[in-house]
């Protein structure tokens, strides 16, 4: 059965510098738009890279699952809830679709919880020189016969050498350890971004026609100042088929994709949407993956239709 975004919420509430604190608010609000309560979820899938103290062990995804109360006792007859870390520096979120429609497949898991933001790992806010928004994002997805689904993933990384872009110097670090983290700036990750795409666009027979219509819509992250508005010139779109982060936000990095489509949803721009491109990108990868809302795009991709559906 085809997979379905059922909610999303985004919390970057400035009382806290916690990933966890916030990730675990952003996970009871997106719960409670959907109306799915704690006991109906089977799994949790973290894919928050940067968080409080540098924390490796236990994974974070345990920790939000216990803060959230989500399958904390074992009941018999019930499947217990997986929880787990699901890492690929920007682009887990789309690795995480992946992960959790395999899942949901089986039918033994009615509702996945996705989870993903970034922190610094002194939990303070505003800290300088660490290039990312601290925040939080959940999505939830489930099984839905009304839905089109996620399509095949597209991967471009660098051919080149890629050096780390953020470390722990334990020298230089001392006993600050928990709460130091130095990060690099890498290469402009929009050569990958545009291939990444390219790539979904002829997979998922998708062309500007659509975009023009209304029917498809690209998500882009914010790896860089005006990265949406550069993505849709190289690739000849319209700016406005194009929809990034919110402007004022920064750079949420691996919370980018549900920042960005709550952004279009709230702009109307998801109401006419057949088809909706999420793309994740940082310096050394990009991924790019189609998501039909409506079961009727794909039957009418599959059946060639020559009105463009």
């Amino acid at each position: 059965m085809p997979t379905m975004i059922l909610a999303a919420a985004v919390n970057t509430d400035p009382d806290t510098g916690s990933y966890f604190e916030l990730a675990a608010r952003a996970a009871r609000t997106c719960l409670d738009s959907a109306g799915v309560t704690v006991d109906e979820v089977g799994m949790l899938v973290n894919t928050g890279v940067f968080r409080d103290s540098n924390l490796v062990e236990p994974a974070a995804a345990a920790l939000i699952q216990k803060r959230i109360g989500l399958g904390v006792e074992y009941e018999p007859g019930r499947v217990p809830v997986v929880s787990f870390d699901l890492l690929h520096g920007a682009n887990g979120l789309l690795h995480a679709f992946t992960t959790a429609e395999c899942f949901l497949a089986t039918g033994e898991v009615e509702y996945v919880l996705l989870l993903a933001g970034d922190t610094h790992p002194s939990t303070e806010c505003g800290v300088v020189g660490f290039p990312y928004t601290t925040g939080a994002a959940a999505m939830l997805i489930g099984n839905c016969s009304t839905a089109g689904g996620f399509g095949r993933m597209q991967i471009r990384d660098t051919t080149g050498s890629v050096g780390p872009s953020a470390w722990l110097d334990i020298n230089e670090a001392g006993v600050a350890g928990r709460s130091t983290v130095t990060t690099l700036a890498g290469d402009d990750p929009l050569p990958l971004a545009v291939a990444a795409v390219r790539a979904c666009l002829v997979e998922e027979e998708i062309d500007d026609r659509d975009f023009a219509a209304g029917r498809a819509v690209l998500l882009a992250p914010a790896p860089r100042r005006g990265f949406p508005a550069r993505l849709a010139d190289t690739l000849g779109l319209a700016p406005a088929s194009v929809v990034g982060v919110p402007p004022d936000l920064g750079d949420p990095y691996s919370a980018a994709p549900v920042h960005a489509y709550l952004h279009a949803q709230d702009s109307g721009v998801l109401d006419a949407a057949d088809t909706v491109l999420f793309l994740a990108a940082y310096d050394a990868s990009a991924a790019c993956m189609a998501y039909r809302p409506k079961a009727s795009a794909v039957a009418a991709m599959s059946a060639g239709d020559a009105a463009r559906y």
